[in-house]
């Protein structure tokens, strides 16, 4: 439909040219924001049985529609959730909007409802999401500029080895890991570097919230079925898919229970610990082979809603009425 004054609508016909056979029958596009972004148009939206996903396309300006040309998710399946009522356990990544920032940013926040069944009850908003395109024309998902501004206390480490005792015949399938640090804050945005050369064909990663007895919520890098596993969810990614001569790089933040994780600005996953205070342990993991880990920041982060705390004490945004 199309109205020049939002009173009087006329209809215009089907919003989309076609559907891409990645798009389960059934979905529904909800939650809509369609804008442009690079040199094509995006549909970000959710589908109620699968959660946040998005469109990149072209509009088709003399037929009045959106062309989709592909298809992405930010929601994925957490292990153990139920196959047959994903309705109601498939909302990590849930309910998006985004805004034009006055530089020209386009930025996403989504609804974090059930990273954890405890969480149902909740009401979380993930990081904000700056989105922008590639030259590839795939998708870039970085985390919010601004964040940056809420670190101190920089803790940097470099040539972190993790290491595998040579096999003494045989296949070696031994797992190791190396402590870190020990995280004994609330909150932090972890930055890590591996060199791409030394990411190629590894199962390797890192483990929060980590104790004696105690794995905590992992985050590996899987070759075998080419994911990103954060905690229980696995979603697509592939160090083989970068570009020659890119490294790997993951921003972690952490704020309590609730873990956000980008991974060279393709791919973004959230997650939750429910006993992270049983443990403060930050390691790396590596399965089979040596992994060097190039250099790891560390930075606490302040608290975000301070000014809002403030505001609603002082009440300073109170329009006056007299």
């Amino acid at each position: 439909m199309k109205s020049t004054d939002l009173k009087s609508w006329a209809y215009v016909g089907d919003f989309m040219k076609h559907e891409l056979d990645e798009v389960v029958l059934g979905e529904d596009i909800s939650c809509g924001n369609f804008f442009p972004i690079g040199d094509k148009w995006m549909m970000l939206c959710i589908s109620h049985q699968f959660g946040c996903r998005y469109y990149l396309g072209d509009w088709d300006a003399e037929a009045e529609q959106f062309v989709p040309e592909s298809h992405g998710r930010m929601n994925w399946r957490q292990e153990g959730q139920d196959l047959n009522n994903l309705g109601l356990q498939s909302r990590d990544v849930f309910a998006p909007e985004s805004v034009l920032t006055p530089d020209g940013r386009r930025v996403m926040w989504a609804w974090s409802s059930t990273a954890d069944e405890v969480l149902l009850d909740k009401s979380i908003q993930s990081l904000p999401r700056e989105l922008s395109l590639g030259a590839d024309g795939g998708l870039r998902i970085a985390p919010l500029r601004e964040l940056e501004k809420q670190r101190f206390d920089l803790v940097t480490y470099e040539d972190i080895v993790v290491a595998i005792p040579e096999p003494k015949g045989g296949i070696d399938w031994k797992n190791r890991t190396t402590r870190i640090a020990e995280l004994e804050g609330d909150s932090y945005e972890i930055r890590i570097t591996v060199d791409r050369e030394e990411a190629k064909r590894k199962r390797f990663g890192f483990r929060l919230f980590s104790g004696e007895n105690r794995v905590g919520l992992s985050i590996y890098f899987q070759p075998n079925n080419g994911t990103l596993r954060v905690g229980g969810t696995e979603a697509p990614f592939k160090v083989a898919d970068l570009p020659e001569g890119e490294d790997v790089e993951l921003r972690i933040f952490i704020d309590k229970y609730f873990v956000e994780v980008f991974v060279n600005n393709r791919q973004a996953v959230v997650a939750a610990d429910m006993d992270w205070q049983d443990a403060t342990g930050f390691d790396a993991y590596t399965f089979s082979h040596p992994t060097t880990i190039r250099k790891v920041e560390i930075w606490k982060i302040k608290p975000t809603n301070e000014g809002y705390l403030e505001a609603r004490e002082n009440r300073i945004w109170k329009i006056a009425t007299e």
